[in-house]
């Protein structure tokens, strides 16, 4: 059943769904409705297309978002600030890149990607996951008055990695009777909590119009370039009276570095600056599971009176140091030596 659904998915070129999304989480729940479309082979090259409207969202600042692609461009419209970024694709993969690792900490032992190991089928795509997990079915249900089977995804602990086996739990997927389509996911019974995807309507290979992925920009609307599209900024006091734990700020930066913006990550603060050509590190504080250290053993320390952990890359000139204290987890990453690392930590207060 799980290739005849993973073949399926090969063979679409088009579709439209309205999808229900719900997450209830340790320390955040949220749930919306989005209507999506999308569409291969739509640009010059080939390049995918795709339209996203926020219908209803437990977010106010969500509310009526609207992102298209054509292809080639790209536009994301804020509409609770009336604010339209606009750029071309390769700006926003070049955006999403240039935040990607400010605050993934696996990025200093991830080993390389292997060509080898990417499945070439949707077989072999469904053999690598039951690699992971024992498949069962779980009876017929109806999933938005859709009969569909539910199949039951559960771990293979010895074949998980720690962090996965110690947060438990399992997943529920619902195909779409007849032609194994995918209705719905639910990840449930785990330690970091809910949550839950269903396709309200789904249809497949029927034909868009290929005017759905263009955008007009709404009148009156403020048009940015996507080059100014940042996180959410905090002000110090802001950030203080969002957390349940004193923020530490630090007396000790490198020369010219310089605070780039505090955003709310996962329950986290989060403290961005910026260093000369184009280099940029972080300090963010939180629960211990607002952020994953490497898995590989890096070399113990004592900071700050507390037992930590540094990594570094092979140059020493990229960081990561993390510790625990008074019931808070720290973690300073980035562009930066592990003596640099260790004297800001050592300066927060």
């Amino acid at each position: 059943v799980l290739h005849q659904a993973a073949r399926r998915l090969s063979e679409v070129s088009n579709g439209h769904a309205v999808v229900e999304l719900q997450v209830d989480g340790p320390k955040e729940s949220a749930s919306g409705t989005v209507e999506v479309w999308g569409q291969r082979d739509f640009g010059p090259a080939g390049e995918p297309a795709f339209r996203l409207e926020v219908l209803e969202s437990s977010k106010e600042e969500a509310a009526g978002m609207i992102v298209v692609g054509d292809g080639t461009q790209v536009w994301i419209y804020k509409a609770v600030e009336n604010i339209v970024y606009s750029g071309t694709r390769e700006e926003l993969e070049a955006k999403m890149a240039e935040h990607e690792g400010e605050f993934d900490h696996d990025a200093y032992d991830r080993p390389e990607f292997n060509p080898e190991d990417r499945p070439e089928t949707p077989e072999e795509a469904v053999d690598k996951l039951l690699e992971y997990f024992t498949a069962e079915r779980d009876g017929g249900e109806d999933v938005a008055g859709t009969a569909a089977n539910k199949l039951l995804l559960i771990p293979i602990p010895e074949a998980m990695p720690e962090e996965f086996r110690a947060n438990g739990g399992f997943l529920n997927i619902w195909l779409r009777a007849g032609d194994n389509a995918p209705l719905s996911a639910e990840y449930t019974g785990g330690a970091v909590g809910y949550a839950k995807v269903t396709a309200a309507t789904l249809e497949l290979n029927l034909g868009i119009d290929p005017g759905i992925f263009s955008f007009t920009i709404p009148e009156g609307a403020e048009v940015k370039n996507l080059a100014d599209l940042e996180p959410p900024t905090l002000t110090a006091e802001e950030a203080a009276q969002i957390a349940d734990f004193p923020v530490l700020s630090p007396t000790n930066l490198p020369a010219a570095a310089r605070l780039d913006g505090i955003s709310e990550v996962r329950g986290a603060i989060v403290q961005r600056y910026r260093l000369p050509d184009g280099e940029r590190f972080t300090i963010a504080q939180g629960a211990a599971d607002a952020a994953d250290a490497p898995s590989e053993s890096g070399e113990s320390l004592t900071i700050r009176g507390a037992d930590g952990l540094l990594f570094s890359d092979d140059d020493g000139q990229r960081t990561l140091l993390t510790w625990s204290e008074g019931g808070v987890t720290f973690w300073i990453g980035g562009d930066l030596t592990a003596d640099e690392a260790i004297g800001i930590a050592e300066s927060l207060q």
